[in-house]
């Protein structure tokens, strides 16, 4: 938040230079956090429309916002701040009301949902307005009332208000946090304070919770369909999961450590900020948009997948991929480095899955699936261990 925690006198022995670990009730708070997320998502199941998947990205976008700005404020107030815990408590009906309100949430809840998002961009306010009222003060005042007062008072205000104003002021809102965050070389200050070690476990922890929900979501819906097809759609679905989960431990978390802590020592905001803000938005997004397909498949395994489905088998895959690479190269890798792997990627998503996934059952595009991005992996990671040894 702008200017917020330049280098200076930080609580609970937050500093430069100072390694930071995420505890337990982060991890619950993480948690409830993924649960919103597949709430969301949950409409995407079946055969999605493209205003059905435009319509996941406006509701989630302003969540993910906001646990963001909750991750950073734990950072700089420390983990073992009692106040710091006591906020995250605080967020929990907020994005819990988010995730009710989103099946209708561009409709008849939309009101809901902008009281859950004024909610929660009101509990992390206390935190920053006590570091104006300090011998040190960190802050000027007008700063947490602009950051965090001025975008819940948006929203609250957009409950009231009917048709597309609405969605005007939560543009506004979104905008203007994006802004106060950005400009003027906010973020060099924000960050500058933070310890990268848990910047980069908390969003790696995230998306561990993330993939792990994923597998969840075949089960369950393999109890709901209890048949052998059903049964190998939800064995196939596992391997996917798995397969991406290794292909992001192996080139987009290594990386993370080593990029945020140069950016935390020279300060390089802008590398921070895509790496724990924007990038893992489309990350998420893409497992998300892909569990939704896995379920489908678990449900009618015996059937090719609907339009929708395969739209959101594929182009989960593909969001993961892009995200992946942007990552990579956010971390530092050399672009030369990406054209071994991901080229191939949009290759095998639309060029050989999804018409694949138009002649073949569920259960066997989901086969593919695993078989294509794990026989990738492998192959294009081998050069890797080569060199390793």
């Amino acid at each position: 938040m702008s200017d917020a925690t330049r280098p200076g006198p930080v609580s609970q022995g937050q500093g430069q230079g100072q390694e930071q670990r995420a505890n337990w009730f982060e991890l619950f708070f993480d948690l409830v956090f993924v649960a919103t997320l597949y709430v969301m998502a949950h409409e995407l199941r079946g055969d999605p429309s493209p205003a059905d998947f435009g319509a996941f990205l406006i509701l989630f976008f302003p969540a993910w916002w906001g646990w963001v700005n909750l991750m950073m404020t734990v950072n700089v107030f420390g983990p073992a701040n009692p106040r710091a815990l006591a906020m995250l408590v605080a967020a929990v009906p907020g994005f819990g009301l988010m995730a009710a309100a989103s099946p209708e949430g561009l409709g008849d809840r939309a009101w809901a949902y902008a009281l859950g998002a004024a909610w929660v961009r009101l509990v992390h306010l206390p935190l920053w307005w006590g570091r104006t009222h300090r011998g040190e003060a960190l802050l000027p005042w007008w700063q947490p009332l602009l950051y965090g007062l001025l975008p819940a008072a948006l929203w609250a205000a957009s409950a009231a208000v009917p048709g597309a104003g609405r969605f005007v002021l939560w543009a506004v809102a979104v905008g203007l946090e994006i802004l106060l965050l950005t400009a003027g070389g906010g973020l060099s200050g924000a960050f500058g304070a933070m310890s990268a070690g848990h910047l980069v476990e908390r969003v790696g922890l995230f998306v561990v919770i993330a993939l792990g929900e994923s597998v969840l979501t075949t089960v369950t819906t393999l109890a709901d369909s209890f048949t052998p097809a059903s049964g190998t759609a939800a064995l196939a679905g596992f391997a996917t999961i798995t397969v991406l989960a290794g292909d992001y431990y192996l080139r987009g978390s290594p990386g993370a450590a080593r990029v945020l802590d140069l950016a935390e020592r020279t300060r390089a905001a802008g590398a921070i900020r895509d790496s724990v803000m924007y990038l893992p938005f489309l990350l998420l997004s893409g497992i998300a948009v892909l569990a939704a397909a896995l379920g489908t498949a678990v449900t009618e395994p015996l059937h090719t997948l609907p339009p929708g489905a395969l739209w959101a088998l594929c182009g989960g895959l593909l969001a993961f991929h892009t995200a992946n690479a942007a990552l990579s190269l956010r971390f530092g890798d050399r672009p030369r480095a990406l054209l071994s792997w991901y080229p191939l990627c949009p290759v095998l998503d639309f060029g050989v899955l999804y018409p694949a996934g138009l002649v073949l059952p569920a259960w066997a595009t989901v086969a593919v699936a695993a078989l294509l991005i794990g026989g990738h992996l492998w192959l294009t990671s081998r050069p890797r261990r080569q060199r390793r040894h």
